[in-house]
């Protein structure tokens, strides 16, 4: 046998060597998955986004990761997902969550969208604490996909109002954002209709509005309070309906 034979031969008893270790290993138990741990998930449950993305206990190599991805992002409130394993026997669920950011009507439904203005969910009623926004028009829509919307400047605005509202952390006591006219905005707090103006001064009348209604004995929850002429004349004048 001549020396190039017998480094070839070597060499073949390496490959079958680690072979047979790598085999090995597999067989492990470290290689089998015996818990799954779920991140950032809110609106689903650890238990729902499991089962949803059929991951169960057995080796690592059988679960499809791709699969398991898709079936995640089927669902209306996921927006990505990433899927880990780590040593020794743990897979990990990262999701990213579509936030709910506000309400607009369709046809007597309500539309859920985030603040890109994807569609998350349509439903005959609000089941989260959002305001609705009205002004917005588009003659179409479909679950996961961003409003067709053919007034994007009313959008825009109404997003400004959004930000200055969260900014406030009052977003969730408005019960709608009407931007139909954009210079004179109402938001609505319980039956309260506060007319707003435009978008100039917004954190001003947001100040003055919170002020308003928070910190005063009175009952505010019915009547109008107009906040429009604040940069002119620096009042805000209060019509109670009795």
């Amino acid at each position: 046998m001549t020396e190039e034979q017998k480094r070839k031969k070597k060499r073949k008893y390496k490959i079958i060597l680690a072979g047979i270790i790598i085999a090995l290993l597999f067989m492990m138990p470290v290689c089998y998955v015996q818990s799954v741990e779920v991140k950032n998930n809110f609106f689903y449950t650890s238990e729902e986004i499991v089962e949803t993305a059929g991951i169960k206990k057995g080796h690592v190599l059988d679960m499809n990761y791709f699969t398991a991805q898709n079936r995640l992002r089927e669902l209306n409130y996921i927006a990505d997902v990433k899927l880990n394993y780590e040593f020794p026997g743990k897979v990990i669920i990262d999701v990213t969550e579509k936030a709910p950011y506000a309400y607009v009507k369709f046809k007597g439904n309500f539309l859920c969208i985030n603040e890109k203005g994807q569609v998350i969910e349509q439903s005959q009623g609000k089941y989260h604490e959002i305001p609705i926004i009205s002004g917005i028009k588009f003659k179409e829509f479909k679950v996961g996909e961003t409003l067709p919307i053919l007034n994007e400047d009313h959008w825009f605005v109404a997003q400004e109002v959004m930000e200055k509202l969260m900014k406030y952390d009052y977003a969730t006591k408005i019960n709608e954002i009407d931007v139909h006219n954009m210079e004179e905005i109402h938001l609505y707090v319980d039956k309260l209709d506060v007319i707003m103006g435009d978008i100039g001064d917004f954190d001003k009348k947001i100040m003055v509005l919170i002020q308003t209604y928070e910190g005063n004995d009175i009952n505010l929850s019915v009547g109008e309070l107009d906040i429009s002429g604040l940069n002119k004349t620096g009042y805000a004048t209060l019509k109670q309906n009795t």
